[in-house]
């Protein structure tokens, strides 16, 4: 049976704390207090107690094309009748999902699952998930490039615009390649499983664990966050932070612009996975919001700006299951990995 637990009771200054997580993971106690106006002993010590009670999970989230760990496809369910939390539950307990979730909409589940090869894509798909039996339908959408998977949704709750656009200014909004992808070798992977635990271990602790230098460790990371073969993430529940509504936008729009609109919604702070994909729409985003009020101002002010976007189909996001392999989330129970233990396993 799944667990419940009791939401968080966040104050005033534990928001504006976590939205500075959100803005930049690996940012200094200092430069987190000096953010929102704290001491640099006030943050570390508000930050441990939301991580040790699971409400705030920093993790690295590696981009499975360019670290070559696979194809992410996007998998939506029609689930037959009191199936969906089961399908939900299974999807997340598998290894190569990345993120699970319960919407509303023409498909009551969908997932991200990475495919290392075509063949074992058609082998999940065709056999082993119609064995289970929880789904009366599905379709498939491929993920041909993925701009932004980061938490920024959070930093207008932050007061200081200027320095907070300094920060954004060091780490960019999106997440296309500025470097050149390297093949990853075993410290590499060891370093992103490192990471997956715990997005905030530095180096020094990293170095004693891998039996490397600090030096490696530093320039292994800053290599593939250049590359854009990692980023790191801070999650947590949004209704701890006062935003109410999750969604999944799927947005057709001219072919001609894809890579222009995507870099345009990637900018935006309440989106924070936008990815070009196959099927009927040419871009998914997933965006959190205040409330509905605040999610029909993004699509009509701000989507609906954009030349050359034709439509936008909107699914609320009930609950979401699992996130960057993180399963069960936000619980007292702790969290599991699977996917990058997997990767380093087998490579």
């Amino acid at each position: 049976m799944k667990a419940v637990s009791a939401k968080p009771v966040l104050d005033d200054l534990d928001r504006l704390i976590v939205a500075a997580v959100q803005l930049d993971p690996r940012a200094s106690w200092s430069q987190i207090g000096k953010l929102v106006g704290t001491s640099e002993t006030t943050a570390m010590r508000r930050v441990q107690r939301l991580r040790d009670s699971n409400a705030l999970i920093i993790t690295a989230s590696p981009d499975a094309q360019l670290c070559g760990f696979g194809q992410p496809v996007l998998l939506y369910f029609r689930t037959s009748p009191g199936m969906t939390s089961g399908l939900a539950e299974l999807l997340a307990k598998r290894s190569d999902v990345r993120y699970v979730a319960q919407i509303t909409g023409r498909s009551d589940v969908m997932c991200e699952l990475i495919a290392p090869d075509r063949e074992y894509l058609a082998d999940v798909i065709m056999r082993q998930l119609p064995r289970t039996g929880h789904f009366s339908s599905s379709r498939t959408d491929v993920v041909l490039k993925r701009f932004k998977t980061r938490d920024q949704w959070s930093r207008q709750l932050l007061n200081d615009e200027s320095l907070t656009e300094k920060v954004l200014a060091l780490h960019g909004d999106t997440e296309t390649s500025d470097g050149t992808p390297q093949k990853l070798d075993t410290t590499d992977l060891r370093i992103l499983r490192g990471l997956g635990s715990d997005g905030r271990r530095s180096y020094a602790d990293l170095a004693t664990e891998l039996d490397v230098s600090e030096t490696v460790v530093g320039r292994r990371i800053q290599a593939l966050t250049a590359s854009k073969q990692l980023t790191f993430v801070a999650m947590v529940d949004p209704a701890i932070l006062g935003f109410t509504m999750e969604a999944i936008l799927r947005v057709k729009v001219d072919l001609s612009v894809v890579d222009a609109t995507a870099h345009a919604v990637a900018a935006f702070p309440e989106a924070r996975y936008v990815a070009a994909t196959s099927g009927d729409s040419e871009l998914v985003i997933d965006a959190v919001f205040r409330d509905t009020e605040a999610s029909y101002e993004f699509v009509t002010n701000k989507l609906g700006l954009i030349s050359g976007i034709r439509d936008v189909e909107i699914d609320i996001v009930l609950e979401s299951i699992k996130r960057d392999y993180h399963y069960p989330l936000f619980s007292r129970i702790g969290s599991a990995r699977g996917h990058i233990d997997h990767v380093v396993a087998t490579t």
